[in-house]
């Protein structure tokens, strides 16, 4: 059974994200998991408010946060005929970042799902900036499940792709009618040694994997990477999150792929990190 965890605001896009994902897994054995985090609203209050404050100032947040998620639930089991799913609720005291990562810990999540914008806003660089343990799959709202699903893996192919994310999302959906394209940032002709190397290494391990008809296709740029994604908008995007260099881990740089996941706002997009 695979874990999946989808942070909930339980707006509309929130929910259309769910639906996209339940279905995006409805052929597998999955236990959702969903989140809510919330915080104090401590504003213009001092440490007297704080210490006078009441057992239902305090209580009313969580008991709103499980209110919702009751109510989310029941929901998903109305709607949702999947005998072979299962949903969790889970209300977090904390931001939204930390929440996340508290569950990383204690469940053994296989992929976590953000919904997308049209902007990349500072919590969702922040989750996809830290969390290695697993893949990240953000969800715009215009995202539509296809009958023939599409996976397109896109790199440089400058370094070896690491697998265990990849193989972690191709587990999850070894029941899908699932094609994997290759997308080479890069024009056939001036693609050196190295980067044949690592392609045929992907391609030999999607083999091993019973994976068929791998279609292998280039482009130049991160405009002809943006161009493409435009007229592919039901594929899944998985674009690889490079391994944090000194400068990143210390708070001093951000993830390369940021700027990739900004063109890519109207696509799913999966990150596999390095």
């Amino acid at each position: 059974m695979k874990n999946i965890l989808i942070p909930t605001d339980f707006s509309q896009d929130s929910n259309r994200t769910i639906d996209y994902v339940t279905m995006l897994f409805k052929n597998e054995s999955c236990a959702f998991y969903f989140l809510n985090t919330y915080t104090y609203d401590i504003s213009g209050l001092n440490a007297l408010d704080m210490l006078q404050a009441d057992d239902e100032w305090f209580d009313k947040p969580k008991e709103d946060s499980l209110l919702q998620l009751n109510d989310l639930l029941i929901s998903q089991r109305i709607r949702k005929n999947y005998s072979n799913h299962e949903y969790h609720i889970i209300s977090e005291c904390s931001s939204l970042a930390k929440g996340i990562e508290k569950q990383l810990e204690t469940l053994d999540i296989d992929l976590v799902v953000l919904k997308g914008d049209t902007k990349l806003g500072r919590k969702s660089k922040s989750i996809i900036g830290n969390i290695r343990t697993c893949p990240v799959l953000l969800v715009p709202v215009s995202s539509a499940v296809d009958d023939e699903l599409c996976l397109t893996i896109t790199s440089n192919f400058k370094e070896k792709i690491r697998m265990f994310g990849v193989n972690r999302f191709l587990e999850a959906l070894k029941n899908t009618n699932l094609k994997i394209n290759i997308l080479v940032l890069g024009e056939k002709k001036l693609i050196g040694v190295n980067v044949k190397y690592n392609i045929d290494l992907l391609l030999n391990h999607l083999k091993e994997q019973a994976v068929e008809n791998v279609k292998v296709e280039y482009t130049g740029n991160a405009f002809d990477l943006k161009a493409y994604a435009s007229t592919h908008l039901n594929n899944i995007m998985c674009v690889m999150d490079e391994k944090p260099d000194f400068l990143r881990r210390v708070g001093l740089s951000h993830s390369s792929v940021i700027p990739t996941l900004e063109n890519l706002h109207n696509n799913t997009v999966l990150t596999i990190h390095q």
